[in-house]
């Protein structure tokens, strides 16, 4: 669904493969979306159920550059927050690595929301650092350790890394399992060798590279 709504503008999506919903909302200065399992006409855009969090991503005033990448369940906006900073807007359905029911998932790379139903759960979001319902995606830890000397130094090329969602489990406790990854997108060192919007070639793909507040980040083109 695609309406008016308090003097701005409302879009409710469905990805037909998985059933699961986004929920997006213009306002003045910024644009919010979330998750839902389910969706309703007659409810408000904030009252979907079962919903995830919510994330906003604030347009810079004037002209604003808006990105758009996009395949089969995944759609990213990168927007233009300042003359030289850009903040993405994150959604779709990951690819999955193993066998659950979910796999939605909607980011803006600091922190992500995936819907799993494992351990017992149904229509569960995860979210959070810690514990049975933390997420690690994107940029962790681990990536920012493999990427310390990039680009390679024998073959000057920079590693693309995929975008691994893992999620915790109840035992042992602060375990995590690997579910899947963001297809269309990959982690990079920017390191001073490339700046927004350049285009890095490997193989048959170009990826339109962007530095952002949490690393690097390449998207499909």
């Amino acid at each position: 669904m695609y309406q008016a709504d308090a003097g701005y503008f409302r879009l409710h999506l469905q990805h037909a493969a998985s059933g699961q919903f986004v929920n997006l909302h213009s306002y003045a200065s910024y644009v919010a979306w979330y998750g839902s399992t389910s969706f309703n006409s007659g409810l408000a855009y904030s009252s979907q159920t079962v919903a995830s969090g919510s994330f906003s991503v604030s347009q810079m005033s004037g002209s604003a550059e808006y990105f758009l990448f996009g395949g089969d369940g995944w759609c990213y906006c990168i927007v233009q927050t300042a003359s030289t900073t850009y903040g993405p807007l994150i959604f779709g359905a990951i690819t999955k690595t193993c066998t659950f029911t979910g796999g939605a998932f909607l980011s803006d790379t600091y922190s992500t929301y995936v819907r799993a139903d494992i351990d017992g759960n149904t229509n569960k979001w995860k979210v959070g650092t810690s514990g049975t319902d933390a997420v690690r995606a994107f940029y962790n830890a681990t990536t920012r350790q493999l990427d310390s000397y990039s680009p390679i130094a024998f073959n000057g090329v920079t590693p693309l890394y995929p975008c691994t969602i893992e999620v915790g489990r109840p035992t042992p406790s602060y375990f995590y399992s690997m579910m899947g990854f963001a297809p269309g997108v990959r982690l990079l060192r920017m390191n001073g060798q490339y700046v927004n919007k350049d285009i890095v070639t490997l193989g048959g793909s170009d990826w339109m590279v962007f530095s952002m507040s949490y690393g690097g980040y390449g998207f499909l083109k």
